[in-house]
């Protein structure tokens, strides 16, 4: 590969992760990456650890998972350069990737899992989040894991809704 080519894939890359701003997985970035056929496999973690080398991307860690984001030298090399970027690529990232970055938004806003406490003991926790603060938080204990998949499975399918009922039903009068 020419050395034009890699920089202009890291300039793609550092575009992508200005445009969603906000950290992102290495499996989301590669889910993004190989669903647009952007780059391959092998090539987007080449690339990604060298900016990360080069600082132009931090890794951090954040509740057990780590999340790559493009850094304030990074911005800086894209400002400079990013003008060599194809006007496809612009038009491309623009179109495919806002209904992404909503999703993903969503996904981490508005999360639901389980976890088994003891035998026969299984803890459901709901939550809401607004700007990385937890507006909303709901722990349920029930007897068995299917129970607690299917209220986790329930709220992942339209969580705003259930929220909203949960929040209506508090907040109603009783006459």
């Amino acid at each position: 590969m020419s050395g034009n080519k890699i920089a202009q894939d890291k300039l793609k890359l550092l575009y992508i992760l200005k445009y969603i701003n906000m950290p992102l997985t290495n499996i989301e970035i590669t889910n993004f990456i190989l669903d647009n056929d952007i780059l391959d496999y092998f090539t987007l973690q080449q690339l990604l650890g060298d900016l990360c080398d080069s600082k132009f991307v931090v890794l951090n860690s954040k509740n057990g998972n780590e999340y790559y984001s493009i850094s304030e030298a990074g911005t800086a090399a894209l400002d400079m350069f990013g003008e060599k970027l194809p006007e496809y690529f612009i038009k491309q990232v623009e179109k495919n990737f806002y209904n992404l970055k909503m999703e993903i938004k969503k996904h981490r806003e508005l999360l639901g899992h389980y976890y088994k406490r003891k035998e026969d003991e299984y803890i459901v926790s709901l939550q809401v989040m607004e700007n990385e603060s937890i507006i909303f938080s709901l722990s349920i204990n029930v007897p068995d894991e299917d129970l607690a998949k299917h209220i986790c499975k329930k709220w992942d399918s339209n969580p705003e809704e259930i929220f909203s009922s949960i929040i209506k039903t508090l907040t109603t009068d009783l006459s």
